[in-house]
């Protein structure tokens, strides 16, 4: 096995449409990957650019990517046909912490529903008590859920519109079923505002929660200050990008971010 900062060869497979805006690439690689929930790669195509991705699902020499088309590397990643080559850098940062005792709520908005499923599969692996939040703005924006439905995954849905599940947003789902039930401990990944609400109720209801940050990262080694978390100068590629949501609150946290120039810009989602 290759250090964390060599690059992995792998194959495209299939690439799978989830919604109009979301694609998960499922890729063939030369050799295993030893990685834990939450951890993420560096993709790389030469001459196209390289992005962070955690990775969807792994199993043996086959993983998945699941990813969103928001810019040229992403849009070009998501389009791929089977035997094209990508190269995979790591894997790289800190993943959750899945030895805290206690029942687990998982909340994934967006594609998080799909970074989110190692660490379910994982808990489930040791018997521990988990139930899994998939959440969108309506159902065709719904991401990985046939593929939750096909790993036996124990989920349920809320949609903005109420086109599926409960009607209304992850935090208002999160908060009416933790009035009712007792959760130890809360994972999430998802657009930043969401994480946000869902960490500081977390913190008055006193459960423990783990957030995943994406923010752009060229170097991956915690040398450029791209995805730096100002005050506190935590770098999501290394101290990151899970972190415990009460250390982060009061940070850039759902508040700002860096754009590719350094320029430090509002969160708008």
């Amino acid at each position: 096995m290759r250090g964390s900062h060599y690059y992995h060869e792998a194959n495209v497979v299939s690439n799978i449409r989830e919604t109009i805006r979301v694609n998960t690439l499922v890729l063939r690689l030369n050799e295993g990957l030893n990685m834990a929930p939450g951890q993420f790669l560096m993709v790389w195509r030469p001459g196209e650019g390289e992005i962070p991705v955690t990775p969807s699902l792994i199993q043996g020499e086959t993983l998945s990517l699941t990813i969103e088309k928001v810019g040229f590397t992403s849009n070009r990643l998501a389009s791929l046909k089977p035997g094209e080559k990508v190269f995979l850098r790591g894997p790289l940062g800190n993943g959750f912490n899945l030895s805290l005792p206690g029942r687990y709520l998982l909340i994934g908005g967006g594609t998080g529903a799909a970074s989110l499923t190692p660490a379910y599969l994982s808990l489930a692996s040791k018997g521990v008590e988990a139930l899994f939040l998939v959440g969108a703005r309506d159902t065709e924006n719904l991401v990985y859920i046939s593929r939750l439905k096909e790993l036996g995954v124990r989920f349920k849905v809320a949609t903005d519109d109420g086109s599926e599940g409960f009607k209304g947003t992850l935090p208002e789902f999160f908060e009416e079923l933790v009035s009712k039930d007792r959760f130890e401990n809360v994972l999430t990944i998802g657009p930043e505002k969401m994480m946000v609400k869902i960490a500081e109720k977390c913190v008055d209801y006193g459960i423990s929660c783990q957030v995943s940050l994406v923010r752009i990262v060229k170097c991956g080694l915690g040398l450029c200050g791209s995805c730096v978390l100002d005050p506190f100068g935590l770098r999501v590629c290394v101290d990151g990008p899970v972190f415990y949501g009460e250390k982060i609150l009061g940070s850039d946290f759902g508040r700002f971010m860096r754009d590719e120039a350094g320029r430090r810009i509002e969160i708008v989602q």
